[in-house]
């Protein structure tokens, strides 16, 4: 062998040696890129540490119920009776002449009977609240697959009266509407919807009108809503009037 060939023999030999080492250096630097054999190590991330606790989502308040408010009122004194004082009249004494015949006593009046009363009407009793209502169950508007309850208030001349709280609870509802809210039934219609299909309940909601002033105290009876649980009966219609 030339020494040509020993020199061509040497540095192959360097150049393995020397890939050999490159490949080395890959590998380490794959296996811990923060080695010192990286010239651009991966730059290190900011660690983000959450100071404040996320507040939950507000929660939504029911109205509270209405607590009726007693006025009591002042019982009248009735005035004195007055008791007449009879003074007895002295009846007349009748003096016979004894030479007249005595007098013939007159026959006796008879004594009228008593007259037959005449049977009186009853009259209707005032309702003790200022408000009455009716009720009739219907075909909602929106179709059936709408069930709840909704209205009107009026006066007695049928004049719409708005503003009047309306409180429906039961079922898990506890909500206050308000008349004049829902012109679709009228100037003082109002709303309530209580599911997407109809239902048979019987006894589960109630309706009740409050006073617009004051404590709000309830100005008619409580109403019980049953739902036979058809479309033709899934809307509770009921038409509040002040009567007095």
């Amino acid at each position: 062998m030339d020494l040509r060939d020993r020199v061509f023999n040497l540095l192959t030999l360097v150049f393995l040696g020397l890939t050999l080492l490159m490949v080395l250096g890959y590998v380490a630097i794959a296996v811990n890129p923060y080695s010192r054999l990286n010239p651009l190590p991966p730059q290190v991330g900011e660690l983000i540490v959450a100071t404040e606790t996320p507040l939950p989502p507000p929660t939504r308040t029911l109205p509270a119920t209405w607590t009726p408010t007693v006025t009591p009122t002042s019982t009248p004194t009735p005035p004195p009776s007055f008791t007449p004082t009879v003074t007895p009249t002295p009846e007349p004494t009748m003096t016979l002449d004894p030479t007249e015949p005595p007098p013939t006593p007159e026959p006796d009046t008879p004594t009228p009977e008593p007259a037959t009363p005449v049977p009186v009407p009853p009259r209707a009793t005032r309702s003790p609240h200022p408000f009455t209502y009716e009720l009739q169950y219907e075909t909602p508007y929106y179709g059936c697959a709408w069930s709840g309850v909704a209205g009107v208030v009026v006066d007695i001349d049928g004049k719409h009266l708005t503003g009047y709280p309306i409180h429906v609870w039961g079922g898990g509802i506890d909500v206050v509407v308000y008349s004049g809210d829902k012109p679709l039934y009228g100037d003082s219609g109002w709303e309530q919807f209580f599911n997407n299909a109809p239902m048979a309940v019987s006894g589960v909601f109630r309706v009740q009108i409050h006073a617009k002033d004051g404590n709000h105290p309830p100005i008619s009876q409580e109403i019980v809503l049953d739902f036979p649980g058809y479309c033709s009966t899934a809307l509770a219609r009921i038409v509040f009037t002040k009567n007095h």
